[in-house]
């Protein structure tokens, strides 16, 4: 939780920079532009700026509050630079203005075009950004129910074992099973889940006397998944 708040922080942080560097652009717009032109195009100035400094205070929040979660921070970080670009963009039109009082018409569509040329790309990024997080959620969805039904697999194996009144050590198998059920979703390639599925087929047709050292290789081919999926994030 104390990580949370810090990450709030930040972004309040940001903002509060942001909101500075707002103000004083504002400031230095009202007292540049003539009395008789302070008009509809300094409030459309303000409007500007201040939709520039909420998008980019989301932005900034996107890197802060998912940093955790890795995937997805170079899009975020790319959204945010052209997200600072568009303000001091959008300072630069004010100021720019404010030199050369435009008509309203020109100034507002000037303000429009400037915000498509970089809203257009930051939604296409965004939709790429959504597409790639279902992706991988569908795949680790996919990736626990395959890890679920190993894991089962080996209690069944386990089951049959004890109906059979074969003695064996079943603790090294119910503790197989449960590392299975508690690994990591996120699937680590063909070769190493092929690997490991190849592993528990030995297992389950291995002889009462070979039990235990299929046991072995399948919790090495466990070791080797779980420790390429480690290496992939």
């Amino acid at each position: 939780m104390g990580k949370f708040f810090d990450k709030l922080r930040q972004v309040f942080n940001i903002f509060l920079i942001m909101l500075l560097i707002v103000a004083v652009s504002a400031v230095f717009i009202y007292f540049r532009t003539d009395p008789a032109n302070r008009g509809t195009t300094f409030w459309i100035s303000v409007g500007f700026l201040g939709f520039a400094l909420i998008l980019e205070t989301l932005l900034a929040s996107g890197i802060a509050l998912r940093s955790n979660k890795g995937r997805n921070i170079p899009g975020n970080f790319a959204m945010f630079i052209l997200g600072t670009i568009y303000f001091i963009a959008v300072i630069l039109i004010s100021v720019w203005n404010a030199f050369y009082n435009f008509s309203v018409v020109k100034y507002f569509l000037i303000h429009i075009l400037t915000l498509a040329i970089f809203l257009i790309p930051m939604l296409l990024m965004n939709m790429a950004m959504l597409k790639l997080s279902n992706s991988t959620t569908r795949a680790q969805q996919e990736g626990r129910q395959n890890m679920s039904l190993r894991s089962m697999r080996v209690k069944n194996l386990i089951s049959s074992l004890k109906a059979s009144g074969i003695n064996i050590n079943f603790d090294a198998l119910e503790k197989l099973s449960e590392s299975i059920k508690y690994s990591d979703p996120t699937p680590a390639g063909s070769k190493y889940e092929n690997d490991l599925d190849d592993a528990i087929n030995k297992l389950e047709s291995a002889a009462p006397e070979n039990i235990l050292t299929a046991c072995e290789l399948v919790k090495n081919a466990l070791n080797l998944r779980n420790e390429a999926v480690l290496n992939s994030k």
